[in-house]
């Protein structure tokens, strides 16, 4: 063997995805067959995680791990800090460090210097304590929520006695945080009330100062003493100022954190227990938004909102000392600055009535990017990426239109404040020379810090009501939310009993009557300690049973599926009063209706209520044969009525298999007895499940490894686990992965097809040890063959003692089953065998005609398979080897995903640039000039206006009369309110404007970013792009760079007023200057990458949130929440590990920042009091009135400065998507697009087209030639891996083509831009795809096509008939005339398609998707296992709308059955990449080749192809 070539591994008989391996890199030692059982672990999905970060940190180690070069590198020792392992990594030190290191944060001293020397790693961060986990801090939470809700429930049942109307507290949520943080919270407000007393309290020692410096001036002090003393006590004060304020920001931020990590795991939590009801009120996206986006807004005002308990303190002391300073006359100030607080809580009211609406498009935004990012390779296929740009852009346009309103509100309030201290004062002053009574020097510049204090609330109090009411918003949403409707915690009672006693249940119950639980066996396996399946412990007299061996008995049941898409047809958070009206007189009209029908006999009842046996229960009366047969071409045509009458017992261990056609049932038969389907009489109806029972639906699968897959939790068997593989027939896909069953399955199974994740879902079931399994569908993605072999092996092998209910369409498996239950399409069943029900149930007779192939499925030896579901065969290939060169070590490791991009080291100047550049708008180059302009004249303004008073107070201009100082005080004062306004105004602009063009511009590139980067890229890594970091592109940032450019504008104003008038002060601005900068870029080697890599396991925990929510339902059915919950704590763990640090090291800089600022004011004070030079008290006023400001300036402006770096982090990652991210060919080119009638005709030729994934890998098509001729039907056939789907995919140019060229009526599909040419092809994939909103939208969504061709559409793919079409004309949504969404046609052009389609059926979904293409009216169409899924009688049908309606196209069908084109004009047999037979089919098959040979496994005969 050629060590240096990637060879394909070859496929013995199972439906296999061909993966290439590397055997340089990977040997067979990674097979499951060499592998040994792993070691004995407490929780396998957490350890998993952790092995997956052990393996990061080997590879960091592995690389040379080198010092960073830094400013002042030169300083410290060149020996590189290893990464510590986990074992050896430190408790969070902030409890165990001594009372000083915590005083001044010098407990942070190891990070901070690791940090700096090289670029910390995420096992360089300190492990959380248990206290600081989530777990321990949500389980106190919970423990005080249910003690409010107890307490509040009493009251109410005290008052209206019954818990109907019950709602939750609208304060619960947040009152139980405060309780569980009482403690810590109540200090960080007593710290700001100190803080807040001490600041207000200094201006009567520069006072003091201030006198003395006159009283020097005149001569009337000799000594130095009383200045010094009131120099160093004023210093002192301002530096206990520092500590107290920074001790409280740390306190209430890591508070703030740590609720947010709470209430992501109650959400959480939550999602678990959500009904029906509350399932469709809160979609996948709308939780995403409410976990991203409201609970980083919670966070953020947790650490403001003791400014609005303790801002009355220094106000009212400041109010005090004015009027003891400077008398009667501050009454003008001080009521200007009353009607101006008050002002600012108007405006905080409509901030928040602004943020309301905000939110609402917010939600919009994020579900529709995460539909288009979960669906993205439909809509390329489609080429809808401009119809959901277009969309995404609007709702974002909308978004910022009102975020703008928010930003300009807040920046006026933020120059209002910073100007108001001029304002005021100088009314004030004014007052007091009108009345002559004006005051010294000492006075008249304490009271200007008095001033300044009353003005510092004005700032930030706004900023602590803003976020206050953000957060008041986000509370009312969690509310909602915790609060929503729950399933009845008895059905669900899925998790271990001591685990269930820590867990919270929140929310009323919705009684699931009905529906009684038992395990009538006590559990004996292997895991039995490691199970999370409760065992119930019910009354055994409730569960008395007709027949001891039934574990399923159901009797005289009515389910139905509850609609509420008229309970809410908008936004949960969005109805108006008239609204709600409506929606309530609705829900009435349709109980009533409902009850009528029921008095009225309305439901069909077709069983003998006498007869005992439940077998003979469902035996039809020839009245309801004749209903049934009519209704049965219909049954599509109408809303699903739900199960009617439905009687059944199914015995221990019996083979149950569920048919019927499609639309009628089978999954919500399934539903029902899993529970998760409304029982609709519990009066009458009963359901007894007596054993452990699980439900495997869709595949899902989680991005984990094979093996995680499968164990889902539970503990390795080596020997059962060989036996489900076994099975499951896994065994031969598993040998070719490149880790073997180690190998990392991509986000939503993307490195595997369809039936290899049909057969791990299938595993996971198997492996469990439940005692009754049910089955959706679960073999409909496999072939014939595949489908024998897990029959013989599964069912009715490893199986065998278990009881299974299958639904399929697969009829040839009908004669093993022991009972068949038949959906007759009216909400009724037949149960009976075969034969019976042959002799019995005509519709049941139809069904079987449709197929032939039972026979031919005994035949289960075969070397050619037919694909089984591959239209993911092309992207397993590329995605299981397109790690290629620079990654084979992730290859042979079998990591499939990529690490996060993470940059390091100071953001790129080139991000700083293009951020201002996008922002320019309007301004274009001239946008940072003339906001530099505006701030120098705004800062210059502002620092002049007291200048210009110290010139009154001395009168510095003689002979000038009190009127010329008075009126130029007025102007500037007003100049400077003005020119602050324009300043901020045009920042709002520029961040508005860049926020709203990076996002839009980053939506576009993700997509257009090709298949390849999307299937190794996890959505909440891209979510976490457009959530986390959108909002701080939205509101973040404008904040932080406000508060940044402010004080930093002013304090370079400051030091230049102090150079002018103390010009010896220059000589120490240097050695300032150099403390500074060491200082921050000290704290920047560290704080920068604390933020990415909370940036990063932000990621995570979305990406596990996001997963879970999408793999719910699997979840649930295997009662594996628990692990799912403790992998959500371990990644809020680790971002809190980087996140509390974050918090800290902030503190830190801004303490020792105070240190620099207090020398900065010691030096100013000795020089004046000293004199130094010959300057007048009233200058010395100024100087010290500034110089005690500039304290609290640097350190706002050092806090604001690396919180801007910090946020742009959140720009750098949208700018990487916007600018950097992997690029498909050009979308349009104007230079070679097509005629609009392009293609007339529908010729295809390939040319030599050869095809490779990615540069470094084997080719999937060698030198292809073939010409496909216009109106041609033309089958494609082959084993996996034969290159069947690669065509597919050079067609529509998801790969470009190494060589060679495709051309379709004489023009170079190369030449052409991806529009231009996806556009004119149409194609039915296998999994039919439906987009959330109406079934408009799916059909057209760029509304370029009437009603009159969608529904002719509807009804040539079959969905409608003519009198439906008919009724659907007629009928309208109209919610004012009361007609709902339950009252429209179920295939309505305005019904609803909730997520991902989940109200059709897959054969409902395949025949719209069948209507998209009619709609479309393409010349081309492809079908790449469009019928796979589906069963016979809907197959036929497809196939016949294709031969009728697309008659005159050109038509591709990948094949799933040989059937399906044995009557199309040509069949093309593929193999390894090439085209091995092509011709007639019926010559081919007279050829004795490989068609041949397919076709006799298959049990194909001649006649067959009349």
């Amino acid at each position: 063997m050629n060590n240096n070539l990637l060879e394909p591994s070859p496929s013995n008989n199972s439906d296999t995805t061909v993966t290439y391996v590397d055997y340089a890199e990977s040997t067979n030692d990674n097979t499951i067959y060499r592998q040994q059982p792993p070691r004995r672990q407490k929780n396998n999905i957490v350890s998993s995680q952790t092995n997956l970060e052990k393996e990061d940190i080997s590879r960091l180690e592995s690389q040379e791990l080198q010092n960073q070069k830094r400013w002042f590198s030169f300083l410290f020792s060149r020996k590189v800090d290893p990464i510590p392992l986990d074992s050896e990594r430190e408790l969070y030190k902030f409890d165990s460090s001594n009372v000083i290191y915590k005083l001044f944060f010098w407990w942070l001293w190891p990070i901070l210097l690791r940090g700096y020397k090289r670029t910390l790693q995420p096992n360089d961060l300190w492990k959380l304590t248990p206290e600081l986990k989530v777990e321990y801090m949500h389980e106190k939470w919970s423990e005080h929520l249910n003690k409010i809700l107890d307490k509040s429930k009493k009251k109410h049942l005290k008052k209206y006695h019954n818990l109907d109307d019950y709602k939750w507290p609208v304060w619960a949520v947040p009152y139980a945080l405060y309780l569980t943080f009482c403690w810590s919270y109540t200090l960080s407000t007593i710290l700001l009330a100190l803080s807040f007393v001490v600041q207000a309290l200094s201006p009567l020692i520069t006072r003091r100062l201030i006198d003395f410096i006159e009283y020097r001036y005149f001569g009337l002090e000799k000594s130095l003493k009383k200045g010094i003393a009131y120099t160093i006590s004023s210093v002192v004060l301002i530096y206990i100022n520092g500590l107290l304020m920074n001790h409280f920001f740390h306190t209430a931020m890591t508070c703030g954190a740590q609720c947010k990590a709470i209430l992501t795991k109650a959400l959480l939590l939550k999602s678990f227990d959500l009904s029906a009801k509350s399932r469709y009120l809160f979609p996948i996206g709308r939780v995403t938004s409410l976990m991203s986006t409201d609970l980083a807004r919670i966070d953020l005002a947790i650490g403001f909102q003791p400014l609005v308990i303790c801002f009355p303190i220094p106000v009212i002391i400041a109010i005090v000392l004015l009027l003891t300073n400077i008398g009667i006359s501050s009454l003008a100030g001080i009521g200007l600055f009353v009607v101006s607080l008050l002002f600012c809580v108007w405006l905080t009211k409509k901030l928040f009535m602004t943020r309301e609406k905000v939110v609402k498009y917010t939600d919009q935004r994020i579900s529709l990017m995460r539909e288009a990012l979960t669906n993205l390779k439909v809509i390329k296929f489609y080429a809808w990426e401009m119809a959901y740009r277009m969309n995404i852009t609007k709702i974002r346009e909308k978004e910022m239109k009102y975020l703008f309103t928010i930003k300009v509100l807040r920046n006026f309030i933020t120059a209002y404040a910073v100007t108001l201290p001029t304002l005021t004062s100088m009314i004030s002053f004014v007052t007091m020379w009108a009345t002559n009574s004006m005051k010294s020097p000492g006075q008249v510049f304490s009271s200007l810090s008095l001033f300044g204090i009353l003005a510092q609330a004005i700032m930030l109090l706004p900023i602590a009501l803003a976020t206050g009411a953000d957060a008041l918003i986000g509370f009312g949403r969690c509310k909602d939310y915790l609060s929503a409707e729950e399933l009845n915690d008895e059905l669900n009672n899925k998790l271990d009993e001591p685990y269930i006693n820590n867990r919270f249940f929140i929310g009323p119950d919705r009684s699931s009557e009905g529906f009684e639980f038992r395990h009538s066996r006590t559990m004996n396996r292997e895991d039995s300690e490691n199970s999370n399946l409760s065992n119930g412990n019910y009354d055994d007299d409730m569960y008395d049973s007709e027949d001891e061996d039934s574990v399923i008995e159901i009797k005289n049941a009515n389910f139905v599926w509850e609609s509420f898409h008229d309970d809410m047809n908008d936004s949960l958070w969005d109805l108006t009063k008239e609204d709600k009206k409506r929606s309530q007189k609705r829900r009435e009209r349709k109980i009533a209706k409902k009850r009528a029908q029921q008095a009225a006999g309305g439901y069909i009842s077709v069983h003998n209520e006498k007869q005992e046996d439940p077998q003979e229960n469902n035996r039809y009366t020839k009245e309801s044969y004749l209903q049934s047969i009519e209704s049965i071409d219909s049954n599509i045509n109408e809303q699903f009525p739900g199960l009617m009458n439905i009687n059944l017992s199914i015995k221990r261990n019996e083979f149950i298999i569920v048919t019927g056609a499609i639309g009628t049932g089978k999954t919500s038969l399934l539903n029902a007895i899993a529970g998760f389907m409304k029982l609709d009489n519990p009066s009458n109806g009963k359901v007894k499940v007596y054993d452990e029972l699980i439900f495997c639906s869709a595949p899902w699968v989680q991005n984990a490894t094979v093996r995680e897959n499968i164990l889902f939790g539970k503990r390795y068997n080596h020997d059962k686990y060989m036996q489900v593989i076994d099975a499951c027939a896994l065994e031969d896909d598993i040998a070719l992965l490149p880790a073997g069953d180690n190998t990392e399955i991509g986000e939503r199974g993307v490195t595997l097809s369809g039936g290899q994740k049909a057969r791990i879902n299938l595993a996971r079931a198997c492996y469990t040890d439940a005692d009754v399994l049910l089955f959706d569908d679960v073999i409909s993605a496999v072939d014939s063959r595949v489908a024998q072999h897990i029959v013989n092996r599964l069912f009715r092998g490893l199986l065998r003692n278990k009881t299974i209910i299958l639904a399929t369409h697969q009829l040839g498996i009908l004669e093993v089953a022991d009972r068949i239950v038949f959906l007759n399409g009216d909400g009724t069943i037949d149960v009976g065998k075969v034969d019976e029900l042959m002799c019995r149930n005509e519709n049941f007779q139809r069904l079987i005609d449709y197929t032939q192939e039972r026979e031919s499925e005994s035949n289960n030896a075969s070397e050619y398979e037919l694909n089984v579901s591959n239209n993911k065969e092309g992207d397993a290939i590329a995605i299981s080897t397109q790690l290629s060169a620079s990654n084979k070590k992730d290859l042979a490791t079998g990591r499939t995903m990529t690490e996060e991009e993470r940059a390091i080291n100071a953001i790129s100047w080139d991000v700083y640039k293009k951020y201002v550049k996008l922002g320019s708008g309007i301004f274009g180059w001239t946008a940072l000039p003339l906001f530099i302009f505006f701030l120098a004249l705004s800062t210059f303004f502002q620092l002049f206006t007291n200048t210009w008073l110290s010139f009154w107070m001395e009168k510095k201009f003689k002979g000038k009369s009190d009127n010329f100082y008075v009126g130029w005080y007025v102007g500037f004062a007003f100049l400077a309110v003005i020119v602050t306004a324009i300043q901020f105004t045009i920042m709002a602009y520029i961040n508005n404007r860049a926020a709203e063009v990076l996002n839009v511009k980053a939506v576009g590139k993700v997509l257009h970013a090709p298949m390849s980067y999307m299937d190794t890229t996890p959505i909440g890594r891209i979510l976490n792009r457009f959530t986390k970091d959108t909002d701080s592109l939205d509101n973040e940032i404008g904040e932080q760079m406000r508060l940044f450019v402010f004080p930093f504008a002013a304090i370079i104003g400051i030091i230049i007023l102090c150079i002018c008038y103390l010009p010896w002060f220059a000589i120490a601005v240097p050695f300032l200057g150099g403390a500074f900068t060491f200082l921050a870029n000290f704290y920047q080697g560290s704080s920068r990458e604390l933020k990415r890599l909370e940036a990063i396991q932000r990621s995570l925990v979305y990406n596990n949130f996001n997963e879970t929510l999408t793999g719910m339902a699997t979840i649930k059915s295997f009662k594996a929440e628990k692990n799912f919950i403790e992998r959500n704590d371990y990644y809020l763990n680790r971002m809190n590990e980087a996140y509390y640090l974050a918090i800290a090291t902030q503190r830190w800089l801004c303490i020792h920042l105070d240190m620099i600022a207090c020398m900065f004011a010691l030096i100013i004070g000795m020089l004046c009091i000293t004199e130094q030079f010959d300057i007048s008290p009233s200058s010395t006023g100024l100087l010290l009135n500034y110089v005690i400001q500039i304290v609290g300036l640097l350190a706002l402006t050092i806090r604001s400065m690396t919180q801007v770096e910090n946020e742009m982090n959140s720009v750098e990652r949208l700018h990487e998507y916007a600018f950097n991210l992997p690029q498909e060919a050009a979308y349009m080119k104007a230079e070679t697009s097509p005629p609009p009638e392009w293609p007339p005709s529908g010729y295809i030729e390939f040319k030599d087209v050869s095809l490779r994934y990615r540069p470094t890998l084997p080719l999937v098509l060698k030198d292809m030639n073939l010409n496909i001729y216009p109106g041609e039907k033309v089958g494609i056939c082959g084993r996996t891996g034969a290159g069947k789907s690669s065509i597919m995919t050079a067609l529509y140019r998801l790969t470009e083509l190494e060589k060679g060229s495709i051309s379709i009526d004489g023009i170079d599909i190369a030449n052409l831009g991806l529009c231009d040419l996806r556009s004119k092809l149409s194609i039915i994939p296998q999994d039919p795809v439906l987009f959330q909103g109406t079934l408009r939208k799916n059909l057209d969504p760029f509304e370029s096509y009437g009603d009159k061709v969608l529904l002719d559409a509807l009804r040539r793919s079959g969905l409608l008939d003519e009198q439906s079409m008919e009724i659907v004309r007629r009928t309208k949504y109209d919610p004012k005339n009361e007609v709902g969404y339950d009252d429209l046609h179920k295939f309505h052009l305005d019904q609803l398609v909730d997520d991902d389609g989940v109200n059709f059926s897959l054969g409902e979904r395949q025949l719209i998707a069948l209507a998209r293409s009619l709609v479309r009216n393409s010349k081309i169409l492809i079908l790449d296992e469009a019928t796979s899924s589906v069963d016979f009688e809907t197959d036929s049908r497809i196939q016949e709308t294709i031969s009728k309606e697309f008659r005159n196209c050109t038509v591709l069908c990948i094949a799933h059955r040989l059937k399906t084109i044995l009557h199309y004009d040509r069949i093309i047999v593929m193999d390894k990449g090439k085209i091995v037979e092509k011709g007639d089919p019926m010559q081919l098959y007279q050829s004795n080749g490989t068609f041949k040979q397919m076709c006799d496994k298959a049990n194909i005969k001649v006649d067959d192809f009349v």
